[in-house]
């Protein structure tokens, strides 16, 4: 949806770099207008999103040797802007078209693609900012990015310094900068310094010196800036998983975002890689009738297949909306059946399980009516909350989305025990009616905060300087002597109590060994946690020690230190779960979900380490094998 507010934000996209690095596809044609897909250029990729943020002036700077390209590919509402200079640098291709700007005007660089979130996040805080400049901040670039890309000084909150030449110490430029209109004075004094000589990062510089550089953190979200055949390449592949990241919608549930939209958005982009156009209106339909033939196998109390259907229609139901917003056929009829159609599908999985219950005792009964309500309150509530005003974003932690309630229905049916899906709809979704509720009523309130008068520190006032490393080192010390400390007392004790028993759980003794077992994995995972987290200080210094031997940025090394930390932890986390086993009674299931729990954790911070390891490293990676196999070729 277009931003409020932006409705005189200009945007500037220089286009007029010569694209020496491209030669010779570049001679032949801007490297903007080269394609990503069949009859979508980088250009055309950037006038959609620029459109989409609600963005109406738009203008182009070219050379006057491309401008025959631009006016045939450009639409005729997008103003044009010709430069007649041999030579000059991007700063010049600004002020040629800052000066036909009066009000706020937003710069993009021709040839960078990036996913639309970065624009959102970048507009949404540039309408509040005061300084002149806003950046965007890539904090964990790859190693070749932050080689290559414009790096940043970080101090207090502001930029101070923007040169290429700079350690990458904090992070690079993205190539989206949002201006006021004071940017113009910083502009035109760097004109006026070095003439067409004079790039972006001096006019940063410049307004840097007077603390009217700002940014904004867009770590973690797709960019690509195209300078190579290679970066061509990447950007093509990067295109694509743009399409199917932006395929996932702010509402989405836990289990849609993170199962549902990886199987349905790469079935809705390879239909669409391949020009195979189905109406979604149909595929609403044969997942609504793929759900209701699960729901009639639970019924037949085929729990197994009944189960797989209803998920199978779950991620099904993503296609028909993706479909349409990458084909552009998006309607409000495709819209409104798809809902309705998802009520009935909700309904008949409900009687499903009813019928598989059946017959029902007094719990049941009650249960199968609050689930047959629920289905319908959920989202009624949601739109209650939207339509005054209120972000219901707040409370969607909380599991009872659609994909979640379906996908917990597919878990207990093949599990078995289709009760427990039939209360979970039941009674969780009274935990965000609650939610819901206490957040509508802290939205009417109007907080009244009494002025303070007078000083807010007493005199005199002692500042003394906090080494943070020296803190850092104490707090981590501390820690670790606590941590000892506890577990010497508990050796120490333990013995003492020993055989004493403690609670009988079914015919069976839970003896004061168990318990001592429980509190060391409680405190060793506990303390773990808070040594870990006292190390950020440290891997800070750490981190910045090495930016310089390995080019990475000081938040992506230590992001890896603490991806490595926490793997740890979870496979200590594994080895205390495993000792669980031997507790009487519960100890089999203590110890499997234990197990269960340390394993993701210990998967998922490895998973995470890795990706974002070769996002670092892979370009460097790339070329050491090129540079072995051309020596290998030439010996």
């Amino acid at each position: 949806m277009p931003f409020s507010r932006l409705e005189d934000v200009s945007a500037i996209i220089l286009a007029a770099g010569v694209g020496s690095r491209l030669r010779p596809f570049s001679e032949a044609s801007p490297k903007c207008l080269m394609e990503l897909e069949p009859g979508t250029s980088i250009l055309d990729f950037i006038l959609e999103r620029v459109r989409r943020a609600g963005l109406k002036r738009i203008i182009v700077v070219t050379r006057s040797e491309f401008s025959h390209s631009f006016r045939a590919r450009l639409p005729n509402d997008v103003e044009l802007v010709e430069l007649d200079l041999d030579s000059f640098e991007n700063l010049y291709s600004l002020w040629m078209a800052a000066g036909r700007v009066d009000g706020n005007f937003l710069v993009l660089m021709s040839d960078h693609i990036f996913e639309y979130e970065l624009l959102r996040r970048v507009l949404n805080k540039a309408v509040k900012a005061q300084e002149a400049f806003v950046l965007c901040l890539d904090k964990e670039p790859s190693v070749i990015e932050a080689e290559e890309g414009l790096k940043l000084m970080l101090l207090g909150g502001r930029i101070v310094e923007a040169d290429k030449s700079l350690k990458p110490l904090y992070g690079i430029d993205t190539g989206i900068i949002y201006c006021n209109p004071h940017a113009k004075k910083y502009i035109e004094e760097a004109i006026r310094l070095r003439g067409s000589k004079a790039t972006i990062k001096d006019a940063l510089n410049l307004a840097a010196a007077e603390d009217q550089v700002g940014f904004i953190d867009v770590t973690g979200l797709l960019w690509k800036d195209v300078d190579t055949p290679r970066d061509l390449e990447k950007a093509r592949k990067l295109y694509w998983r743009i399409l199917r990241k932006e395929l996932t919608k702010p509402g989405d549930g836990l289990v849609s975002r993170y199962l549902n939209r990886q199987i349905s958005s790469r079935i809705s982009t390879a239909l669409y890689r391949r020009r195979l156009y189905i109406d979604p209106n149909i595929i609403s339909i044969a997942s609504f009738l793929i759900c209701v033939c699960g729901a009639v196998f639970l019924a037949l109390r085929s729990l197994l297949i009944g189960g797989l259907l209803i998920q199978a229609s779950s991620i099904i139901d993503g296609v028909d909306g993706e479909l349409a917003r990458l084909f552009k056929r998006v309607s409000r009829f495709g819209a409104l059946l798809d809902s309705f159609l998802d009520r009935l599908a909700d309904l008949s999985v409900i009687m499903g399980l009813i019928i598989a219950l059946w017959p029902l005792d007094q719990i049941t009964g009650i249960a199968s009516i609050l689930a047959s309500a629920n289905i319908i309150l959920v989202s009624y509530l949601t739109l209650l909350l939207q339509g005054n005003g209120i972000d219901a974003s707040q409370i969607r932690f909380i599991p009872v989305t659609r994909d979640v309630r379906l996908f917990v229905v597919f878990l207990a049916t093949i599990l078995g025990i289709p009760l427990i899906a039939l209360l979970y709809i039941a009674f969780v979704p009274l935990a965000y009616y609650v939610a819901g509720l206490i957040l509508a009523a802290r939205h009417s309130i109007i907080e009244v905060r009494p002025t303070i008068i007078g000083r807010e520190e007493p005199w005199p006032q002692l500042l003394q300087p906090i080494d943070p490393i020296k803190a850092a080192i104490s707090k981590l010390i501390g820690r670790i002597l606590k941590l000892i400390l506890v577990l010497l007392i508990l050796r120490l004790i333990g013995p003492i109590f020993f055989d004493f028993p403690v609670l009988v759980i079914n015919g069976e003794l839970l003896l004061a060994e168990h318990i001592t077992l429980i509190l060391e994995a409680a405190f060793v995972l506990g303390f773990g946690y808070a040594i870990i987290s006292s190390m950020r200080g440290l891997l800070d210094f750490i981190a910045v020690r090495l930016v310089s031997r390995i080019g990475a940025t000081k938040e992506t090394l230590r992001r890896i230190f603490m991806d490595f930390l926490y793997a740890v932890l979870g496979l200590i986390a594994w080895c205390y779960s495993v000792s669980f086993a031997s507790i009487p009674a519960i100890g089999g299931l203590v110890s499997k979900i234990a197990m269960a729990a340390a394993a993701i954790l210990f998967l998922m911070t490895i998973y995470r380490l890795g990706r974002r390891t070769y996002r670092t490293f892979a370009e460097v990676y790339e070329k050491f094998v090129e540079n072995l196999a051309r020596k290998l070729a030439h010996e």
